[in-house]
C-alpha cells in the first residue's frame, strides 16, 4: 500500500513538471484576467492574460513554461512570455557558441564584475578582472561604454554567460607583437602606457609588448620608488635598453633618457655652493637629500646638528663635497627650512 501510495505521489509531481520547463497545454477558461490552462496528466496552471497578444480561444494549444509547478490554490503558475525568453536566450546562447565573440555595452556594475547588455534582454557578466590589461582602478568610468569581448562560458542550467574583453585584447596584441618587436631598435625612445608597478619596478605597455622598467632605472638618483614615478595607465616615455625576441619583452629605462648628471657635476655644483633639495629619505647614517638634475645630496649624521628636518620639505644646503665614487654630494644641515 504504501509502495503504491509512493509510486501515485512520484507520478503525480511527474506530471507537475519541472519548473523553467517548457511543455504544451490547452486553454480550458479563461476568467477576468487569468487564463486557465490544462498540460496534461490533470495538471492545470494560469497565465496571465496579458501576456498573449490577443486573448485566446477555448481549446487553443498554446506553449507555456512553468514557472512554478506547486502552489497553494493547487493550480500552477504558468507563463507564455517566459517561453519567449527562454527561446531567445537559448538561441543567443548557440549563436554565441559558434561565434565566440559578443558586442555589448556596460550598463551595471555588481559584485565582482559589470552586467553587459547585448541585447534581447540578455545580460552577460563582466569580471572586472576580464575588462582590461591594466586593472580597473575607477570602475565607474567603464558605465556605458560599448565593448567587443570573448565569450568565456556558457551555462544554460543557471542562464549564464561570462566574457572577457581583455582576452580578446590579448590575442590580438599577440598578433601584432612579431611585427612591433621587428620594427623597435635598442637605444630607441618611445612612449609606452604603464600596466603595472611592484616594489622591484615598472611594467610598461608598448604597442602591445610587455616592458620592464627596473627600479635601478628609474631614476639616476636612485631616490624614487616605482610608486612615486608613475601610475597605472599613464604614458610614459622609456628607452629600450634590450629586446628579447625570443621572450617577446623589452627591458627599459626612463633615467636613460637624461644624460648622466655625473658626467658634468664638478660644472653643476661646487665645494660651498649654495642649492635647494627635499628630503627624501631619513635613515640612522643620514638624510638623503632629492637635488635638481637628479642628483642625490647626503647629510651624514655628524653634520645634522640637533636639527629636526622633516622628510618631503625643501631646504638650503651647502655643499661640502663632491663624492664621485659613491655618486653623491655631501651637504651641511641648514639653518632654516625654505618658507
Amino acid at each position: 500500500m504504501k509502495e503504491d501510495f509512493a509510486k501515485l505521489l512520484d507520478e503525480y509531481f511527474k506530471n507537475r513538471g519541472k519548473r523553467n520547463s517548457i511543455t504544451n497545454g490547452t486553454v480550458i477558461k479563461i476568467d477576468g484576467k487569468d487564463v486557465f490552462i490544462d498540460y496534461g496528466g490533470k495538471c492545470e496552471g494560469i497565465v496571465p492574460l496579458e501576456e498573449f497578444e490577443k486573448p485566446p480561444e477555448i481549446g487553443e494549444k498554446v506553449e507555456i513554461c512553468i514557472v512554478e509547478p506547486e502552489t497553494e490554490s493547487g493550480y500552477a503558475i504558468l507563463s507564455a512570455e517566459t517561453v519567449k525568453n527562454l527561446k531567445t536566450w537559448e538561441e543567443t546562447a548557440n549563436r554565441l557558441e559558434k561565434e565566440k565573440l559578443v558586442e555589448g555595452i556596460i550598463r551595471q556594475r555588481v559584485r565582482g564584475g559589470y552586467k553587459v547588455d547585448i541585447g534581447n534582454s540578455i545580460y552577460t557578466f563582466l569580471p572586472f578582472s576580464q575588462v582590461d590589461i591594466i586593472p580597473v582602478t575607477k570602475p565607474d568610468n567603464w558605465l556605458d561604454r560599448k565593448i567587443k569581448a570573448k565569450i568565456l562560458s556558457i551555462d544554460r542550467k543557471r542562464q549564464s554567460i561570462v566574457i572577457s574583453r581583455r582576452q580578446l585584447l590579448e590575442e590580438e596584441r599577440k598578433k601584432r607583437r612579431k611585427e612591433v618587436l621587428e620594427n623597435l631598435r635598442e637605444n630607441e625612445i618611445i612612449e609606452g602606457t604603464v600596466k603595472n608597478i611592484v616594489n622591484f619596478g615598472i611594467f610598461v605597455d608598448v604597442n602591445g609588448v610587455d616592458g620592464l622598467v627596473h627600479k635601478s632605472d628609474i631614476s639616476w638618483s636612485g631616490l624614487k620608488t616605482p610608486f612615486e614615478a608613475t601610475s597605472i595607465g599613464k604614458k610614459i616615455k622609456v628607452k629600450i635598453l634590450k629586446i628579447d625576441k625570443e621572450k617577446e619583452r623589452l627591458f627599459l629605462s626612463i633615467k636613460r633618457i637624461a644624460k648622466d648628471p655625473w658626467e658634468e657635476i664638478e660644472k653643476t655644483y661646487k665645494k660651498g655652493s649654495k642649492i635647494e633639495g627635499k628630503v627624501a629619505k631619513i635613515s640612522s647614517k643620514g638624510i638623503f637629500i632629492e637635488l635638481p638634475n637628479d642628483v642625490t645630496g647626503f647629510v651624514p649624521k655628524e653634520n645634522i646638528n640637533d636639527k629636526h628636518l622633516k622628510e618631503r620639505k625643501n631646504y638650503t644646503f651647502t655643499v661640502e663635497k663632491v663624492d664621485k665614487e659613491k655618486r653623491r654630494l655631501v651637504l651641511t644641515c641648514p639653518e632654516e627650512p625654505q618658507k
